[in-house]
């Protein structure tokens, strides 16, 4: 009977380690796979927009795919971000809002200040496209291009599709191009790998607060 067991129990090792190779071998596959669904699924709204919209976070990456939606056709540009850096706070930064540092960014990208329109609300994703929302019906905004980084992009066109869609605002999200992975290799870097894992935490937190 033991005999048994030992034979049933090494081929179950023998199984269990070739499943485990086989994931590992196509692990690049799956874990493509995953980020993918992070990415934006709608098409890129086509000029013209009322606003180009730049959401808080990753300052200088967001503010140049803000730069380069602008030059597709100059619109003013909506900075948002309400959130104080707290480590910049504590240096003495004389602004640490996150607007104020993407506002700093896309100066130095060449945006005059004329383009540009601070609005330091929220401090979170889901407070900022609320803000917007209010925003649209205020001044009658219709057509939003919301500038985000990529892995960010899935959770604003739920937002969006909730918030913004039933009022009838068109929108769309651009997705900046990141400055230190690849969206295609995300997991090879430290930044791509927590930027995928923060949307996973996030994605389970707004559909258990009811978000989307």
């Amino acid at each position: 009977m033991w005999r048994c067991w030992a034979v049933g129990g090494v081929l179950g090792l023998g199984l269990l380690g070739g499943g485990l190779g086989t994931l590992y071998a196509f692990r690049g596959y799956w874990l493509r796979k995953v980020g993918a669904y992070f990415l934006p699924h709608s098409p890129v709204l086509a000029p013209p927009w009322d606003r180009i919209c730049v959401l808080s976070g990753r300052p200088y990456e967001r503010a140049a795919g803000a730069v380069e939606a602008y030059h597709r056709l100059p619109r003013p540009i909506l900075v948002l971000g309400g959130l104080v850096e707290d480590n910049l706070q504590a240096a003495g930064y004389a602004d640490p809002q996150e607007c104020a540092l993407t506002r700093q960014a896309l100066k130095r990208l060449g945006i005059p200040d004329s383009a540009i329109q601070m609005s330091c609300v929220g401090t979170s994703t889901y407070e900022e496209i609320r803000h917007v929302e209010a925003l649209c019906q205020q001044y009658k905004w219709r057509r939003i291009l919301f500038v985000t980084s990529p892995f960010h992009s899935r959770r604003v066109e739920k937002l969006a599709a909730r918030w913004l869609s039933p009022k009838g605002i068109a929108w769309g999200v651009f997705a900046a191009k990141p400055l230190y992975y690849s969206t295609e290799r995300w997991w090879e870097s430290e930044v791509g790998l927590l930027a995928v894992w923060e949307e996973i935490a996030k994605h389970a937190y707004y559909h258990w607060k009811g978000y989307f």
